[in-house]
């Protein structure tokens, strides 16, 4: 449930770029002070900046060889790929790395499951006849029309029948098990303070657009979204059989109501505090925030009603739902249920759900097209299915020679980072200890699990497509609270084997890299050495950085969240952060929007060591020596990896949600913070990427 993944991108929110103008340099910090002017030039301008012998390492059409790598390294990079690249229709966000590797899974997953839905066996996946079935109702968009609209119209009654606030939670929990979200979120966490135990975890929810800034911030653009939503909102009702009129009333209520939710919640700054976000209050301290709320009721309907172990992450958040429930008469407290159930269940319904439904996103996104509907089905299947299309996919993909070149690049990264930390001054001895420790106790999972999911208590069939996504709600649903109460699986996966990203989780400790993630051109078993620790290499040097960024150094090597901090050792960690969110806050984002360099300050920290941390993996595989022309493919390796083209709507979506900088600062910010960037390209002293002062960290 509340899982600290902090991932190399959001699933949706990928990537992005920006323009603007070049920020002021950041607020001098301890750190190290500008290089020397150097006898290395910059590429001349029209000419190639590798020899003929790497020349296949980087991507020189996508180049603009008329920007100074000094001056703007993005632009440099990717200036040409960014004027000739175009978005695609059916997608808000086009990026080099990440979007062409999910076009390239989508495709090898279609394969999979339109195989399934044939009838062919599969010797991979004992699962293949529920694949099969999942996917070809799914495709049959006759039958949303008809059975998963019955389907939705049965929950509906269910929802005008509540009159009494047993009634009310029990729905709510009914709801919570087949995918819908009201008032909150209730799953199972890893306790913070003692890694070996799973326990409940009690969280803010239930609003209906991203984020609470969208409800409460009073600008124009989201006075404007604001009012597309209750538009939305009151479209949808009324599809789903109210009269105009009530539709309407119903939609301000609902936007009231969720108005008063995002209030109640904790922004998400505050939120990646990991000790604020941690109450072990129990089954009694929460009845007693929402005492109008009838939790036995509820925990019933989830099918686990003893239920007594639970982490309150926002207990300010459940004294105001109990406010709102004691405040709202049950005819709007119905409406609200009815648009999370609508909402909900909209993308498996017929034409005109889904159509509404994504002319609402188009205002958030900025997305031109509708994606075709077998591209939707195969999202929908491994969101369900991940585990036994994935068994397949992960045969036909990495492999076993890609799994154990991916582990090498990995193992370097480590030993780079173990001598990165001998070397910190500002770190004393004993927080240098316990550091090393940690590292190396950190468990790396590659590819694909060692031990696949069970599917086969889940009942999928070919009557309904929203009848099986309920279905395989429930089983994932079930799957999460039974882990309550129980030791930590230390094997399980928190993203599929196709999953286009990777992460890292402190209360596990463990660094996870997708099979989906890993493939050209991040990594390829045959590309060149340099080129793959530029890819591969960053983004695996970013999430073991993760383990001692702001959030991930507050736990200790087994993932409890424990201070293993000396006061001047953190004093001095404190100081070089502060100079890193400074730096982040000027980068403009899209418009007038800036960076918010607290709630990014995490990624940032693993971009700039992720970066340090593979030139110097990329320098120990060599020897200790590296040629200018690796340096540099590790360098626009890196960064064509960022190329990415966005619509507005989604630059400004995520710069307000989203802990990622935009894709220009993850590759500006970094080489900025890097002084062997300057000396491989020759950058002088106090140029725009050879500031005067550097954010250092890691």
């Amino acid at each position: 449930m509340r899982r600290v993944l902090m991932s190399l991108s959001a699933a949706l929110l990928a990537v992005g770029c920006s323009s603007g103008p070049q920020p002021k340099p950041p607020e001098p910090a301890p750190a190290a002070p500008a290089p020397a002017p150097v006898a290395v030039k910059a590429p001349s301008v029209g000419a190639t900046p590798v020899g003929p012998e790497l020349i296949g390492a980087i991507d020189v059409k996508a180049l603009d060889p008329t920007t100074n790598p000094c001056d703007d390294f993005y632009q440099y990079a990717c200036g040409n790929w960014l004027k000739t690249t175009k978005i695609h229709a059916d997608k808000a966000v086009w990026t080099r790395s990440f979007s062409s590797i999910y076009e390239k899974n989508e495709q090898l997953l279609r394969t999979i499951v339109e195989s399934a839905a044939a009838g062919k066996a599969d010797p991979a996946d004992p699962f293949v006849k529920k694949v099969g079935d999942f996917y070809g109702t799914c495709m049959d968009e006759p039958k949303a029309e008809t059975a998963s609209l019955k389907e939705l119209k049965s929950e509906l009654a269910k929802i005008k029948a509540v009159k009494t606030p047993r009634q009310l939670a029990t729905l709510v929990g009914e709801m919570h098990q087949t995918g819908a979200g009201p008032f909150f979120n209730f799953g199972s966490e890893q306790d913070a303070k003692d890694a070996t135990l799973v326990i409940a975890g009690a969280d803010q929810g239930g609003l209906g657009l991203p984020d609470r800034d969208y409800y409460l911030k009073d600008d124009a653009k989201m006075k404007a979204i604001r009012d597309a939503y209750v538009a939305h909102v009151e479209k949808m009702l009324t599809l789903a059989g109210e009269p105009a009129a009530q539709a309407k009333t119903d939609a301000a209520d609902i936007l009231t109501l969720e108005t008063a939710l995002a209030k109640a919640s904790m922004d998400k700054v505050d939120r990646r505090d990991p000790y604020k976000v941690y109450h072990r209050l129990e089954r009694k301290g929460l009845v007693k925030l929402a005492p109008h709320f009838d939790w036995k009721a509820y925990f019933t309907a989830r099918q686990h009603p003893a239920i007594e172990q639970i982490d309150v992450i926002v207990p300010d958040f459940f004294a105001g739902l109990d406010k709102v429930l004691t405040s709202t008469p049950m005819p709007k407290l119905q409406a609200y249920l009815r648009w999370h159930e609508v909402s909900s269940a909209s993308n498996a319904l017929g034409k005109d759900f889904v159509n509404a439904r994504f002319d609402f996103m188009r205002t958030l996104t900025g997305q031109k097209e509708l994606a075709p509907r077998w591209k939707r089905c195969v999202a929908m299947t491994d969101g369900a299915l991940g585990e036994a299309v994935g068994r397949t996919f992960v045969q036909t993909t990495i492999g076993d020679k890609g799994k154990a070149d991916a582990k090498a690049i990995v193992h370097g990264i480590e030993a780079a980072m173990g001598e990165d930390l001998k070397g910190l001054s500002w770190m004393d001895d004993a927080t240098k200890k316990a550091a090393a420790e940690k590292l190396s106790k950190v468990n790396n999972k590659i590819g694909y699990p060692d031990k696949w999911r069970d599917y086969t208590s889940m009942k999928i069939g070919t009557s309904s497509l929203l009848k099986n996504r309920r279905e395989a709600d429930r089983f994932e649903s079930n799957r999460d609270l039974n882990k309550i109460g129980k030791p930590v699986d230390r094997d399980e996966w928190g993203m599929t084997p196709a999953t286009v990203n990777a992460y890292y989780n402190p209360s596990l400790n463990e660094m996870v890299f997708p099979a989906g993630i890993l493939q050209d051109p991040f990594f390829g078993p045959e590309k060149a050495t340099a080129a793959n620790f530029g890819g591969a290499g960053m983004v695996m040097g970013h999430e073991l950085t993760h383990g001692f960024d702001d959030q991930g150094r507050q736990y200790d090597g087994d993932g409890n969240l424990r201070d293993w901090w000396t006061k001047a050792s953190a004093d001095a960690y404190n100081t070089r952060t502060a100079c890193v969110a400074n730096q982040y806050d000027q980068y403009i984002a899209v418009d007038d929007v800036h960076l918010n360099g607290k709630l990014t300050l995490g990624e940032n920290i693993a971009d700039i060591g992720g970066l340090k941390l593979s030139r110097a993996a990329l320098m120990a595989k060599n020897g200790g020596k590296l040629t200018q022309d690796q340096e540099r493919v590790l360098f626009i390796s890196f960064a064509q990896d960022w190329c990415t083209v966005q619509m507005p709507q989604m630059a400004r979506l995520r710069a307000t949600v989203d802990p990622h900088s935009s894709s220009q600062w993850r590759v500006n910010g970094p080489v900025t913070d890097n002084p062997d960037f300057a000396r491989v390209f020759g950058c002088e002293a106090n140029t725009k990427m050879n500031p005067a002062n550097r954010c250092q960290v890691w």
